[in-house]
């Protein structure tokens, strides 16, 4: 048996649920959310259609229907996919928000949004309202990010909401997860990049290119963070880049010359394919910036973008889903129904339950080829 040599951080990474469940190209993902958007689309008006039928036979039989509000009139209107990702974008910011009013620090907010990401690929807003969603995922990430935040204080920082309300999508989102909690973020490179980099400016480590540049490497520093703690999560670089790509196109935004010089030091100019690997690592991180710019860190939305959101918001509001609206209540009688049951049964649909997240492992097909 030969030796393959030393695992490099790129091997590693390839290991991760995140490069194998969560790594798509541009089209694929593109593909995976239409498909979604359409899906919901068909569910939601064949359960406005029997919400309608149920009302009509309420309303014949002089029964108060409750579930009136809930249903729109008329053709049912839902979200295209570009309006769902806009929403999505949206609630993403507010989860920032939110995070910041409770002061969890940036791993927790920025693995909160992407499971709020992740989730909405195989899930859609007109089934599962982002406001309940956002509020689970934050407080599921401060357990993955062993943040610990008592479920009853962190409902209490929230107004109009109860523990029972955060509770209610935990196994809906643990489920659009395919039960996978692990999410490998570029902060940490960004760190040990710049130390290194420090370490060359000074002369401490071999590097001459970057020889009395530490100025240069703490301001791109600060740049480059704030890049990763807005436009990265805000943006889809997580679903086609790796960590250490989208922290190197974070800090070309900042510095480009800088960058490239650093590359520089990574790849012996003696190299027979040097030129071409550095053209071609450059192009991929391009590519990555490019996507990183589309989100500048400390725009606002603009007025008009403001405007759009809100009207994306009344839409919604018409082509929800009426059976998935009151998930608490759903949740209360799918658990009283089980304690009625013999414990025989319980255990069957435990299987099944277990089994169906089984089989959803194919949900998204084979593994990508990379």
């Amino acid at each position: 048996m030969t030796s393959t040599g030393p695992l490099n951080e790129d091997d590693r990474y390839r290991t991760s649920t995140q490069y194998r469940l969560w790594s798509f190209t541009p089209q694929s993902l593109h593909t995976f959310r239409t498909t979604t958007n359409q899906l919901a689309a068909e569910r939601v008006r064949e359960a406005v259609r029997r919400a309608r039928e149920a009302r009509s036979a309420d309303d014949a039989s002089g029964t108060d229907s409750r579930s009136a509000s809930a249903v729109p009139e008329g053709e049912v209107d839902c979200l295209t996919v570009e309006e769902e990702l806009k929403l999505i974008a949206f609630y993403c910011r507010q989860t920032l928000q939110l995070g910041d009013h409770l002061k969890v620090p940036t791993e927790v907010k920025a693995t909160a949004i992407q499971y709020i990401k992740r989730f909405y690929i195989t899930n859609s807003v007109m089934t599962y309202y982002p406001p309940d969603i956002l509020k689970t995922a934050l407080f599921f990430a401060t357990k993955t990010e062993n943040h610990y935040f008592r479920l009853t204080k962190f409902a209490e920082a929230m107004s109009k909401t109860k523990p029972e309300d955060i509770l209610a999508s935990e196994f809906l989102l643990t489920q659009g997860l395919r039960f996978t909690f692990d999410v490998r973020h570029p902060f940490r490179a960004l760190e040990g990049a710049v130390m290194e980099m420090n370490a060359m400016a000074s002369g401490e480590i071999d590097g001459p290119a970057l020889k009395g540049m530490g100025r240069k490497v703490m301001m791109a520093h600060g740049k480059a963070r704030e890049y990763l703690k807005t436009s990265a999560l805000l943006t889809d670089v997580y679903f086609h880049y790796t960590p250490s790509q989208i922290m190197i196109a974070s800090l070309m935004i900042a510095d480009r010359e800088l960058i490239q010089l650093y590359i520089s030091t990574k790849i012996p100019s003696d190299h027979p394919s040097s030129p071409d690997l550095q053209a071609k690592i450059l192009e991929t991180l391009e590519q990555c910036a490019e996507m990183l710019k589309t989100v500048e860190p400390s725009a606002d939305p603009a007025p008009a973008e403001k405007k759009e959101i809100s009207a994306l918001g009344k839409k919604l509001k018409k082509c929800r889903n009426p059976d998935m609206i009151d998930l608490v209540g759903l949740q209360r009688a799918k658990r009283e129904g089980e304690e009625g049951l013999d414990e025989k049964v319980v255990k069957k649909r435990k299987l099944e339950r277990e089994q169906s997240a089984k089989e959803g492992e194919d949900l998204f097909g084979p593994s990508l080829k990379k």
